[in-house]
Parts: C-alpha cells; sequence; structure tokens
C-alpha cells in the first residue's frame, strides 16, 4: 500500500533524469531503521548511481526536490526519505489495511502423509503447521485452494506394519512369538491388536482373510487417529487420497503409457526406465523394477499426474528437508508429462525437541518418541502451532517444550494473544469514550500504522516464499509495536482519542485476521 510512494519516485526520476519505462529500475520502499527520520526509505540513489553515473547523494536530493505527493520528503545519505502526512495515514485508517494480492489458479496442497503406521509423532508437527497456514493464505489468495493427505496405504512399510499387528494377536492368543527387531513396537500396536480380537471371529478367518482385516482395519484405525490429531491441531484436511486406490485405479499404468507415448521410457536389464537425464538429472531412473515391481517414484508421479486430473493446476507439496533429492525427479516427470512448472515443493528442516535440556527421543519403530497428541495435550494447540513456525522454513528449530508453556512475554504465542486482548480490552471501555482531535501521531503511533499498512506486501512475500514463519514475525513486530503504544500512548481521555482508538480497532481486526490465517484462538481475556 505504498504506490503512492512509487509512483511519484518513478514520475520524478523520470522527469528531471529523463529516464523511459523501460530504464527504470523497481523501486524497493524499506521501513526507515527509525521513524524519527521518516516512515519509508527509498534507497533510489545507490539504484541509479551507477546507470547516472552520478553521485547517490546528488541523485537523491534531485529527486527529494521535485517530488509530489501526500508526503514530505528529504534525501538522506544517497536515500529518500520519506514522513506520510497525518491526513493519509488517516484516510488509510478509515479505509483499513485488510487487502491480499491476488492470483490465478486451482491450488492444491499436499502435506504430512505420514505413513499410517503409527501415530503422529512430533516430528511430523511442524510439516503439518507449514502446510495448514499456507492452505490458509493461499485459500484467500487463489480463486480455490484444497488441502490434501495423501495416505501412504500401500508398499514394504504398511506389509511390516499389518505383519507386527499380526505377531501381537498371535501373541495375545497365547501364542509364543517374538516381534522382529524391524518391526514395529509400541503400546498402539497392541491396541490395535486388541480391537481386531474384539471385533472378529480370528481362528474362523482364513489366511487371506485375516490379512485384508490388518490390511484395511488397522490402516484405518491409523489413518481415523491420524485425523483425530490433526484436528487437535486445527489442521483440517479437505481431502484424504489412498495410495491403494491411486494403484487400483490404474494411475501408474497411465503414467507409464504416456511416458512411453512421449518417448522417456525405454526397458533395460528388464526393468523399465525413465530417461530423466534428457532433463537434467544426473542418471536416469527405474519405474518398474525387474521383478515387475513398482517404483515409489512411479507411484508417485502417477499421484501426481491424478492430482492435475482433478483439475489442480498449482501444486504445493510440503515435504521434509530429508526429500530434497527427489525434487528434480518429481519436477522432470511432470516436465516430461507435459505439465511443467505446476509443482512447488516446500523443504520443511527438522525440529530438535528439548526437556529441561534433555532431547526428546525420536525413534517411532521402537515406540520410543512423543507423540503430537501428547505435544499438544501438554502445551497446548496455539503454543504447538506458534513454536513449530518460529524461524523460516529452511532453518532448523530447537522446540523448548518447558519454555512453551510459560505464560510469560518471551513466549512467542502469549506476546502475540496478550497484544490482542490488551487492545480488545480498550475497545470494550466504550462508555469512557471522550471524542477529542484526531490528529498528532507520535512515533509510537506512525510505528504501529507503517506495520498495519504493510499487511498487503507482507501476505505477498509470504506467498512468495511460501513461508509461514512471514506471517509469524509480522503478528510478532505487530505484537511488539502495540506493546510499545500500550505503553506511552494513552487512548482513553487522551485529546487524540478518535484517531487512537480507530489505530487500536484496526490492530485488532489486522490481528484477528493473522491469527485466522495461523490457526489460533482470538481469546478475550488471559
Amino acid at each position: 500500500m505504498t504506490d503512492v510512494i512509487r509512483t511519484s519516485i518513478t514520475e520524478s526520476t523520470q522527469k528531471v533524469f529523463g529516464l523511459s519505462t523501460e530504464d527504470m529500475p523497481a523501486v524497493d520502499i524499506q521501513f526507515t531503521p527509525d521513524i524519527t527520520m521518516g516512515d519509508y526509505a527509498v534507497p533510489i540513489g545507490f539504484v541509479l548511481a551507477k546507470k547516472l553515473r552520478t553521485a547517490p547523494d546528488r541523485i537523491a536530493q534531485t529527486i527529494a526536490q521535485n517530488l509530489q505527493g501526500p508526503f514530505r520528503a528529504e534525501a538522506v545519505k544517497g536515500y529518500v526519505n520519506v514522513t506520510m502526512d497525518d491526513y493519509w495515514w488517516l484516510d488509510r485508517l478509515s479505509q483499513g489495511f485488510i487487502s491480499y494480492p491476488q492470483y490465478s489458479g486451482k491450488v492444491l496442497v499436499e502435506y504430512v502423509s505420514a505413513n499410517p503406521t503409527g501415530p503422529i509423532h512430533i516430528g511430523h508437527g511442524r510439516g503439518a503447521v507449514v502446510g495448514s497456514v499456507l492452505a490458509n493464505l493461499l485459500d484467500r489468495v487463489y480463486d480455490f485452494a484444497d488441502s490434501e493427505f495423501y495416505v501412504n496405504d500401500a508398499g514394504e512399510q504398511i506389509r511390516k506394519f499389518c505383519k507386527s499387528v499380526e505377531i501381537r494377536i498371535r501373541e495375545l492368543k497365547g501364542e509364543d512369538v517374538e516381534l522382529p527387531e524391524d518391526a514395529y513396537h509400541g503400546d498402539y500396536i497392541v491396541d490395535i491388536a486388541k480391537s481386531i480380537l474384539d471385533r472378529y471371529n480370528w481362528d474362523t478367518l482364513s489366511e487371506e482373510e485375516q490379512w485384508n482385516v490388518l490390511w484395511n482395519d488397522a490402516v484405518d484405525m491409523m489413518r481415523k487417529w491420524h485425523k483425530e490429531t490433526l484436528e487437535k491441531l486445527s489442521v483440517t484436511m479437505k481431502v484424504w487420497t489412498s495410495e491403494r486406490l491411486i494403484r487400483q485405479e490404474g494411475w501408474p499404468e497411465r503414467a507409464i503409457q504416456l511416458l512411453q507415448d512421449k518417448g522417456y521410457a525405454y526397458e533395460k536389464d528388464g526393468a523399465l526406465w525413465f530417461k530423466s537425464t534428457l532433463l537434467g538429472d544426473d542418471k536416469d531412473r527405474v519405474l518398474v523394477k525387474s521383478n515387475g515391481e513398482y517404483t515409489y517414484y512411479l507411484v508417485d508421479i502417477a499421484y501426481h499426474m491424478e492430482k492435475i486430473h482433478r483439475g489442480y493446476n498449482v501444486l504445493v507439496n510440503v515435504w521434509g528437508a530429508d526429500h530434497i533429492g527427489h525434487v528434480p525427479r518429481m519436477n522432470a516427470a511432470l516436465t516430461a508429462l507435459g505439465f511443467p512448472d505446476c509443482l512447488t515443493v516446500v523443504l520443511v528442516q527438522t525440529v530438535r525437541f528439548w526437556r529441561q535440556g534433555v532431547a526428546v527421543a525420536m525413534s517411532k519403530r521402537k515406540g520410543e518418541f512423543l507423540t503430537l497428541d501428547e505435544l499438544i495435550d501438554e502445551i497446548g494447540k496455539d503454543a504447538a502451532r506458534i513454536m513449530f513456525i518460529t524461524r523460516s522454513v529452511d532453518a532448523t528449530i530447537d522446540f523448548d517444550i518447558e519454555g512453551a508453556k510459560q505464560k510469560a512475554m518471551d513466549n512467542p504465542v502469549y506476546y502475540i494473544q496478550y497484544a490482542c486482548v490488551r487492545a480488545k480490552n480498550i475497545l470494550t471501555r466504550t462508555d469512557e469514550r471522550q471524542f477529542g482531535s484526531s490528529l498528532g501521531f507520535d512515533p509510537h503511533e506512525r510505528t504501529l500504522l507503517r506495520l498495519l499498512n504493510a499487511f498487503q506486501e507482507r501476505m505477498a512475500l509470504a506467498v512468495r516464499k511460501l513461508d509461514p514463519f512471514v506471517i509469524e514475525s509480522y503478528a510478532w513486530e505487530l505484537s511488539d509495536a502495540f506493546h510499545k503504544f500500550y505503553q506511552f500512548d494513552r487512548v482513553i481521555g487522551s485529546e487524540y482519542e478518535n484517531a487512537r482508538w480507530q489505530l487500536v480497532e484496526r490492530f485488532t481486526q489486522v490481528m484477528e485476521e493473522l491469527f485466522t490465517l495461523l490457526g489460533i484462538e482470538k481469546l478475550e481475556r488471559m
């Protein structure tokens, strides 16, 4: 919402230096490091110095002297510092600040997609929150957006999971059996076995029927558990897609046929290969093994092909950072199929969990891990969501479980929720209002105003980066500015009550919109 500055800078530069539209560089508008220096700073002198062969200071001075608009301009060491007029800020207050950039497309955000072989552990929490916030954001800026969980209910890990349950069933029936080291351990396997025995007369089932029960019922129990866990975290998937269904509907075969038709598949040593080297890969990749088994790669290609068949043209996948090698291969396959540039993968770094200085175990197969359910029960949904996005997706997070529970100003979720509660407390005191002058924005107010005014730009940045940290950090910056405003500027009964009241109201509106994006509660009191 700083287009008025950008337009004025562009027009002044073209006028005084005779530059064409094509010669004009992009105008970068920044916050001044100190609000007393102005609201915004434009480094136009440095941007044009080489092109004009003129000192940055002189360029900035010349442009500042010729600027016209609802602001005061001053040249400072190659920058043009701009201070917006109070009347302009009042107009912005009256309009409100919640406005999103708009893009065309039908988006599908796929995330979590954990194997249904055990409860969701805390390691999946970050991807769940990242995907959830991105789905909320993209739903506001695109024509249509869905969120999806891909259930990996086929393959070797599922067979191993079902075998683990089968061994526990035999054990419960009195057999002397031992669970292999590489099987799935943990009490939840025993619970599933008990549930199956409660519902079926196990000994009357044929071996095939027993296996179908394991494959269907045990996996379905895990899927329902995953759904319940995610809903506790305010993560709601609109679509759940089964890998088994992808296979049953023949999507791997369709992918093979299309790749063959386009000349990207060939046979060698009894296997079927994808000519991925034609698209920049360091080696060709196997699609079908010599024993006829489909590779994970082929099934994943088929799944993405099926997504596109459903009408999605913007695919966003949230994957763990350990999948980085799979990204170029998947993009190569989609390019070969005729769908280049439709997939963006957000790679999420790991989280290290600590409790009183001791690392928390993360081994799912041995059953020695803290589940996401347990984390939410201990620290609360809001704290969990915020703590998972307190750093950029490409940075590792050290998650202090005890610290996340503290009601203190150094706890990010407490800090931002408390700011909003403070603002609401002012707005509820309607009987004390006395309308006074509407002018007189001081540094604390101006700091808050320019942050509120950055809403659309910050949302556009979050879309470009596909990183919820942009939204979380924006909420924190706004909260920090409001806490300082609250400390130094009286609202009720001040001579500037009307403008300050409206400022508090707009702050509350923006924060509640951010809370909706972040998926946290809008508290009335704390």
